[in-house]
């Protein structure tokens, strides 16, 4: 009964917080500089690198400012319950598992004498984004959770306590319905967690990286209702992190929320008992989505990109402005993923270098018109043919639109696709345009007419 009348008022503090709309007011100032400074990196990808592709990345993460290394989820268990897990695990619950390579332990090395912090990632199960804690499985493996950081700690932590900083709890809590109406259960769970992180070395800090989203919730009233319940009932202790995803990359919110959002956040951090720190995790990539008939109702909207690329500093830079408002230090998800010259075209970090350089001001120049570019039709339709822009760092994709409608994507993010598109239903008296963008955002056109 108690529990219920306590979860009542909890909501009743929710709507009346929320009478004066959060996003109304000016920006605060600063808190921190708008820039990151720590990566996440996903298990699964480092998990081929040998030393030398190690002392590569880690050499590219100084030179670029990154101080904090958040390892992904170290043990996965797909749909069917089998584990894969990135470590030399001695827990019952791993017997059996396919080893996928040391990743801690890799990190670890990799880190040493760089002065690098490294939180060493948990768990993750492939049904948590359907079921959440629908089912008992959620509960489960944060017990199981809790043996797994145990057992890293006994394995690791004495043989490099200068980089082993502490621990990411993997599983992203959230407002939707898998999660959000079961926040209590959720932090059940996660307290288990803490719990045994206190007993096994209270000084290593805990990192969470919830988000919120727009579709598949109960609306913003219940939404700050259910941060109150999680930032009330976890057991935090003092330096424990929370760096909230500020979901702009993964398309759960809409650029024009994002003030509202950190609001929301820094409201619900003041409720803790402890003295938490409030990060910001600012994603830096466009994801793709397909098309829906629910696509911008309850599931994300569609994206003109068809692949998951590396976004335009123009809208990073803004998530990080934003941030730095509410937030004492940024982290991003990803420079390893996104960013790294390891893996994509090095205009976008060389841009973000400049932006910093510049005092965080971010370049205007705009790129070359696409040259010689071409529409010729015949049987097959229209195709449309260009040859590649000039930029002072480079382009990010070319833009495709017919009849000021848009056509398609050429993406130039990772490699180089043929400048060539094929509309099958062009036709004489059809205008093409093609907008050439560079990785700041900038662009410039050209139209083409169809004879």
């Amino acid at each position: 009964m108690f529990s219920i009348i306590k979860n009542f008022f909890v909501a009743l503090l929710a709507f009346i917080t929320f009478a004066a709309p959060f996003g109304d007011t000016q920006l605060p100032e600063r808190k921190c500089a708008p820039e990151f400074n720590g990566t996440f990196l996903q298990s699964w990808m480092s998990s081929t690198w040998d030393e030398e592709r190690w002392a590569s990345e880690i050499d590219c993460m100084k030179r670029d400012g990154i101080e904090y290394l958040v390892l992904q989820d170290i043990a996965n268990m797909d749909a069917d319950g089998n584990w894969t897990v990135y470590y030399d695990s001695t827990i019952p619950a791993f017997d059996g598992a396919v080893f996928g390579g040391d990743v801690v332990g890799a990190a670890l090395e990799a880190c040493k004498g760089t002065g690098i912090k490294v939180f060493v990632g948990l768990t993750m199960f492939d049904s948590f984004w359907l079921l959440g804690n629908f089912t008992g499985e959620y509960k489960s493996v944060c017990a199981i959770t809790a043996d797994m950081l145990e057992d890293i700690y006994d394995s690791y932590y004495s043989v490099s306590p200068e980089n082993f900083y502490g621990w990411y709890f993997t599983l992203e809590i959230n407002n939707q319905i898998n999660c959000g109406p079961l926040m209590n259960k959720m932090v059940k769970g996660f307290n288990t967690v803490l719990e045994r992180a206190t007993q096994v070395d209270s000084s290593l800090p805990m990192m969470i990286s919830p988000y919120t989203a727009h579709y598949l919730d109960l609306g913003d009233v219940a939404t700050y209702s259910q941060w109150l319940t999680f930032f009330e009932r976890a057991a935090f202790r003092d330096g424990d992190i929370v760096a909230p995803q500020d979901a702009i990359g993964a398309d759960w919110i809409e650029e024009d929320d994002l003030v509202r959002i950190w609001e929301m956040y820094s409201a619900a951090a003041e409720k803790t008992d402890a003295d938490i720190r409030l990060w910001a995790n600012c994603e830096n990539f466009d994801i793709a989505t397909g098309p829906s008939i629910l696509g911008g109702t309850i599931l994300r909207p569609e994206t003109e990109n068809i692949e998951s690329v590396t976004a335009t500093l123009d809208r990073f830079v803004m998530q990080l402005d934003v941030a730095s408002r509410y937030c004492e230090n940024i982290i991003t998800f990803s420079y390893s993923h996104y960013y790294s010259p390891n893996l994509v075209k090095s205009m976008f970090i060389e841009t973000y270098r400049d932006y910093v350089a510049n005092g965080y001001v971010l370049e205007t120049q705009k790129p070359s018109v696409p040259g010689n570019a071409t529409a010729a039709s015949d049987e097959n339709g229209v195709t449309v043919s260009w040859e590649a822009s000039d930029d002072n760092f480079g382009i990010a994709y070319y833009r495709v639109c017919k009849n000021g409608e848009f056509l398609t994507r050429v993406e130039n993010y990772k490699w180089d696709y043929p400048l060539t598109v094929t509309d099958a239903e062009g036709k004489s008296g059809d205008t093409y345009t093609i907008f050439a963008v560079d990785a700041a955002g900038n662009m410039s056109s050209v139209d083409l007419l169809v004879d």
